[in-house]
């Protein structure tokens, strides 16, 4: 797979990464990775900030090709390279997203292939709405999660557990 089919599979992958759900793509050998965070109305994103990458693959805060690539530098309170998606989103977007994540993996944590990529993705449990009393038969239909969640449109292979 080359970058190019990472990029398209991870855009056409990310609409599916909804509310409760949430995927890490890390390299193999702990180079970096990306992650996501779906919600109702939002994708975010982020990218290992300097902290959490190691070697050849760290980068500062001033990364400059970070910065082009559209995502926020690590701050105090936020560690990681970070960057969000209103939804709904246009499928642009969601390229564009992917591309960012290209740039975090190939550029600022020198992933060298991405085949050595692989993935983590769940979908939490969804909960009573706080402040709101039900009849137990109504817990019933709560969607009961999913972990993990395959994506198998992303062409890589899942983490071991």
């Amino acid at each position: 797979m080359t970058w190019d089919d990472f990029r398209d599979r991870l855009g056409r992958t990310l609409p599916g990464v909804t509310d409760r759900c949430f995927l890490i793509i890390s390299a193999a050998d702990g180079g970096g990775y990306v992650q996501f965070a779906g919600t109702a109305d939002a994708l975010s994103a982020e990218a290992a900030g300097p902290e959490f990458v190691t070697g050849t693959a760290a980068h500062s805060t001033d990364d400059p090709a970070m910065a082009a690539a559209g995502w926020t530098a690590p701050s105090r309170s936020t560690p990681n390279w970070s960057t969000a998606l209103e939804l709904p989103a246009l499928t642009s977007e969601f390229a564009a997203l992917a591309q960012r994540c290209v740039t975090a993996l190939r550029n600022a944590h020198h992933v060298t292939d991405p085949e050595t990529l692989t993935y983590q993705a769940w979908r939490e449990p969804e909960v009573q709405p706080a402040g709101l009393t039900w009849a137990p038969e109504r817990f019933a239909e709560l969607d009961p999660g999913e972990n993990p969640l395959l994506l198998p449109s992303l062409g890589l292979e899942p983490q071991a557990a």
